[in-house]
């Protein structure tokens, strides 16, 4: 419990009758009495002593009460110190008045009221005692303030339940970047990681008192910062410490990797003194050099470096004391049992600490076999050069034949169409039900052969054509698509076209992309009672996607990786006509253009097909 102060009175009266009058009504187990029979006592003792209520007697010999007043409100020291005149004779107005000027509080007249001199004293007494501790409490929070504003650690207050930060100082400007401003009544979970958000959330379930963490946090940069959080949980708010450990955390993340790297490393990995004398020595250099790590560390580095190529490491070594990095020179060792080895060596200086000596990590990887292999990889890509130019002379081949082929069947079946034509015509009266059925089939399977060869001759074109990439205003071309569409078919689909980016690639085929989809989705949503399709697009750091979305019957996504193939169908011919070389030719171009098509859909719900091109 805080100790209770006491409150110190001056009484100044030049008359010892008076002073002890008041002594004797003023006394107090929480007071202390100072006595002063004039001016200049008054003064000295003020100065020198925590003073808080001056009871001062006007009438004085050499220098008034009004003079003494006047001196003590000048000083930066006592000007706030409450004073009480106390006259005994004049109680006019205008004398009264020129005391408050003075800084006078109040008056007590003689002879004292006893009871009106207590109650004034004690009032005063309490006002000054609370003056006084509320100017030390607003010094401690000065001070406290001062602490927090000036801290390289987070302070702040923080909503346990929303998160909101209701306080922060400037160290969180300081380290992440924020202004207060931006930081306040901004919940904590805005600057974490997904990650840490529910981290945090699980904790502020938690019924503890204290709580200990750390998180990951994105400086406004969008730079990411480890802070160890230490909080207190009261009153429904977080009161929060954080201390950026980002770099301890670096530091920690690449001891424990290099501690890793060099406990499995595969390669040799040593070090050394200024004098050559080998330190360390991994398990990776036993495997390659022979030497256990009980041998090695009795030896020098010169043991495992042959004679011939002393002064090039030697110069090496120099370098690197220099400190200069070595990285990847091919360079050659010798083996515990004298085997002349290939390595690739990387080497950086380590200074001690406590500043001064230096010595050498070196990493040394066995390239003999790798040398050997590189030779054997070496032919294997001139056989592979040879045989991808003669697989592109097959596949040139392979197209001329089908576009042959597809050319060639064109005329049989136009002469198998024309005289079925011609039957029909001439006599279908004769023939009977049956007979008409089967030219009526004739024509129609003429008719769809005819069909699948244009779309398959369309599919061997475009192995052939040149791409000619453009800037394409998408929205332009869906729509004149849209135009050649509903001239040549009809439909009564609602069209919902939303803002498409823009994009590079050849007019024609990205054009002919548009129309397989989109005649794919009227196609597909014409039994449904309100058929509609939708085209969009959406733009990410490295391509454009745009999709044709229909609320027709849709398809079982089991079955997803059929539809770009070549004649590959998911529905029969009775349901809906078609060849089955559309989404093929789709998938081609995209490949052409180094994009990609998919689709995503459910059997009776609709689909959605998707094309992207690449931003560059």
């Amino acid at each position: 419990m805080k100790k209770k102060n006491k409150a110190t009175i001056l009484i100044v009266d030049d008359k010892p009758a008076n002073l002890l009058a008041l002594e004797n009504l003023l006394e107090n187990e929480d007071r202390v009495l100072l006595m002063a029979n004039n001016g200049k006592d008054a003064l000295k003792i003020t100065l020198n002593k925590d003073i808080d209520l001056i009871i001062l007697d006007v009438q004085m010999p050499d220098m008034d009460g009004f003079e003494v007043a006047q001196i003590l409100k000048s000083n930066k020291k006592t000007k706030d110190i409450p004073i009480i005149f106390a006259s005994a004779e004049r109680k006019e107005h205008k004398f009264m008045m020129k005391g408050y000027e003075e800084g006078a509080v109040d008056y007590l007249f003689k002879p004292l009221d006893p009871e009106i001199a207590k109650a004034k004293v004690a009032v005063l007494i309490q006002v000054q005692l609370q003056k006084k501790e509320l100017v030390e409490k607003n010094l401690s929070l000065e001070k406290s303030a001062l602490l927090i504003n000036n801290s390289a650690d987070i302070i702040g207050i923080i909503d346990a339940e929303t998160f909101k930060i209701e306080e922060i100082n400037h160290a969180f400007t300081t380290i992440l970047g924020y202004g207060i401003a931006e930081a306040k009544e901004t919940s904590l979970v805005f600057f974490l990681s997904n990650e840490d958000r529910i981290i945090v959330q699980k904790l502020s379930k938690q019924s503890k008192e204290r709580l200990s963490f750390e998180t990951r946090i994105y400086c406004k940069d969008r730079s990411i910062k480890w802070l160890q959080w230490n909080v207190v949980v009261k009153y429904g708010k977080w009161f929060v410490n954080a201390r950026d450990i980002t770099e301890i955390k670096q530091v920690e993340r690449i001891r424990n990797y290099l501690a890793t790297v060099v406990k499995q490393s595969n390669d040799a990995i040593y070090i050394h003194d200024e004098e050559g004398k080998i330190i360390s020595w991994n398990e990776g250099a036993e495997e390659i050099y022979g030497y256990a790590e009980k041998e090695a560390v009795k030896m020098n580095v010169w043991n495992i470096i042959p004679e011939f190529n002393r002064i090039q490491t030697e110069d090496i070594i120099d370098k690197v004391f220099s400190n200069k990095k070595i990285r990847d020179i091919e360079t050659k060792r010798i083996t515990k049992h004298g085997k002349l080895i290939d390595v690739l060596f990387s080497a950086s200086v380590i200074l001690e600490s406590g500043g001064g000596k230096k010595s050498i990590a070196v990493t040394e990887r066995d390239i003999t076999f790798q040398k050997i292999t590189d030779e054997k990889i070496k032919q294997l890509n001139v056989d592979l050069q040879d045989n991808v130019g003669q697989l592109e002379i097959i596949n040139k081949e392979l197209e001329s034949f089908s576009y042959s082929v597809s050319h060639d069947l064109r005329a049989p079946l136009r002469a198998i169409g024309g005289y079925a034509g011609i039957l029909e015509e001439d006599y279908g009266k004769i023939l009977d039900e049956e007979g008409n059925r089967l030219l009526d089939a004739v024509q129609y399977n003429a008719k769809k052969m005819g069909n699948l060869i244009d779309d398959l001759l369309a599919f061997s074109r475009l192995g052939k054509k040149e791409l000619t990439k453009t800037s394409l205003n998408m929205n332009e071309l869906v729509e004149a698509a849209l135009n050649e569409l509903n001239q040549s078919i009809k439909h009564n689909a609602t069209i919902s076209l939303k803002y498409l980016h823009a994009c590079k690639g050849d007019y024609g085929l990205i054009n002919q992309v548009v129309i397989n989809l989109l005649s794919n989705a009227i196609k597909y949503s014409a039994k449904t009672e309100k058929p509609l399709v939708e085209i969009g697009s959406e733009k990410t750091d490295t391509e454009i996607i745009y999709f044709v979305k229909d609320n027709g019957v849709g398809f079982d996504m089991r079955y997803v990786n059929k539809l770009f193939g070549v004649f590959q169908r998911l529905h029969t011919m009775d349901e809906f006509e078609g060849t089955g070389v559309g989404l093929a030719i789709v998938q081609r171009i995209m490949n052409k253009h180094g994009g990609r098509a998919s689709a995503e859909g459910e059997k009776n719900k609709g689909a959605i097909f998707k094309f992207s091109l690449p931003l560059n």
